[in-house]
């Protein structure tokens, strides 16, 4: 049956819904991040769907291994599957090469007064680099989590090959980890329009150096990757075990840092942890600046929504409490968090509805699996009580002397970290105090325990007797 047409403005929105799809059947967040994130919709029409990959290589590699897939998104979000298309916005190079060296027919004369054929002006630096336009230091929200990273990259980007070569940046997925990649890229091309700077995956590195390999075109895909002047390489970790590769990837990188261009790449785990990388590459990685990412906070996160809600909606501004009740319940990494919110908007889109606190929750009970909690607040509040020499009944009653307040406000603390209970289901559990009590308390209790070490072992020791 034929798929009614989705407007223009509402195609983006569409196509979130159908990589949520897509991500929920995959087993590999890798696979999501390398072959999908980089699609980008063009249009939605009534019998098909056009979709631009990065070069012909996605188109081939899609059509082999994920297109069953795909389609099953599609109807799932649509009611039925449209006719998918391609277009690539550049052919694979090393498949352009060869095709160039091919005979080829030549091309009749054109006629007098015959139009020129179409030629592309559009700018070809995102497609050179494989940058994501929107992925920029401008639209990276800075926290405690990644400040000192953040600062690593942007002093890589002012000076490339002269500091922090390698740059290491590790963290759990979702984190920006990708995005500081795409933002030192850019950043490199608006101070030095003419270098030549290049974002891949390892596991595109991979899958062209097999390609190349088979069809005879290694020269080529080194001649590739040793010419730039940044290399920018996401999720090294998929090299572990690829003995081939590994030793395709250290001469990579020997030529590129003996030519003093910079090297920025990414993992899951820092250069010693990662299992069945090869010495000799964790050596050279460990030789520059290994920085890594961590869970942001709940004022990163609340920022994080605000910036790409402002991005999405415009002038329409989320209320605070939606904001704060999504920053609250979804704590385990920015992608999960902006996925979220993309479903938020879409559902309040399709169904117009308001966006409100209570849609919120509607789609947070969908999005956000439950977890069960660590530890049960009773038995927070009985070792702290312990501790402090006060009643538990006392720590949740309506009293605010010192003596009271400092020993309740640990306890939230250790509620926040040691239970996957919300700030207002924390506040609940004493009094029924707001969620703004909460964040006061654990900000409170997260300074004194910086400047003040007896008393972090203090807390530490409750960490203990409550986790043993």
């Amino acid at each position: 049956m034929a798929v009614l047409p989705v407007a223009p403005d509402q195609v983006a929105v569409v196509w979130e819904q159908v990589l949520l799809k897509v991500r929920d059947r995959l087993t590999s967040s890798q696979a999501f991040d390398t072959w999908f994130r980089p699609i980008v919709a063009r249009e939605f029409g009534p019998q098909s769907v056009d979709l631009e990959v990065p070069n012909a290589f996605f188109v081939d590699w899609i059509h082999e291994h994920h297109l069953t897939l795909l389609r099953q998104a599609f109807a799932e979000v649509l009611g039925d599957c449209p006719d998918i298309r391609f277009s690539a916005r550049e052919p694979l190079p090393i498949a352009a090469r060869e095709a160039a060296a091919a005979p080829r027919p030549v091309a009749p004369a054109a006629r007098p007064g015959a139009p020129a054929p179409a030629v592309d002006t559009r700018p070809r630096e995102w497609v050179e680099s494989q940058l994501h336009p929107r992925l920029t230091f401008e639209s990276f929200v800075v926290g405690a989590s990644n400040r000192f990273t953040h600062a690593a990259a942007m002093a890589v980007s002012e000076r490339p090959g002269e500091v922090y070569n390698p740059l290491f940046i590790y963290g759990d997925s979702g984190l920006g980890k990708t995005h500081i990649l795409h933002a030192v890229g850019h950043e490199v091309k608006r101070l030095k329009p003419d270098a030549r700077v290049f974002y891949l995956s390892a596991e595109r590195f991979t899958n062209e150096m097999i390609w190349a390999i088979q069809h005879g075109q290694t020269l080529a895909f080194r001649n590739r990757y040793r010419s730039v002047d940044v290399l920018l390489v996401d999720d090294v970790q998929f090299l572990a075990g690829k003995e081939s590769t590994q030793e395709e990837f250290f001469h990579t990188f020997n030529a590129l840092r003996d030519a003093h261009k910079q090297i920025v790449v990414t993992a899951d785990k820092a250069p010693k942890d990662i299992a069945g990388m090869e010495e000799r590459l964790i050596s050279r990685f460990n030789q520059g600046l290994v920085a890594d990412t961590q869970q942001p906070d709940l004022e990163t996160r609340i920022a994080i929504l605000r910036a790409r809600a402002d991005e999405d909606t415009g002038n329409a501004r989320l209320a605070d409490d939606v904001v704060l009740l999504i920053a609250d319940r979804v704590r385990g990494n920015v992608r999960e968090l902006e996925g979220c919110l993309v479903r938020l908007l879409a559902v309040a889109s399709l169904t117009h509805r308001d966006i409100t606190p209570e849609l919120a929750n509607e789609v947070l009970t969908q999005y956000v699996r439950p977890e069960a909690e660590h530890h049960q607040p009773e038995r927070i509040l009985a070792a702290v009580s312990e501790r402090f020499g006060v009643r538990p009944e006392t720590l949740v009653g309506k009293r605010r002397t010192q003596a009271i307040a400092l020993p309740r406000q640990v306890a939230m603390y250790l509620m926040r970290h040691l239970t996957e209970l919300s700030l207002v289901e924390i506040g609940r559990c004493f009094g029924g105090r707001d969620h703004s009590t909460v964040i006061h308390a654990c900000r409170q209790i997260a300074e004194r325990i910086q400047h003040d070490e007896a008393f972090r072992d203090k807390v530490n020791a409750l960490f203990s007797t409550v986790a043993s």
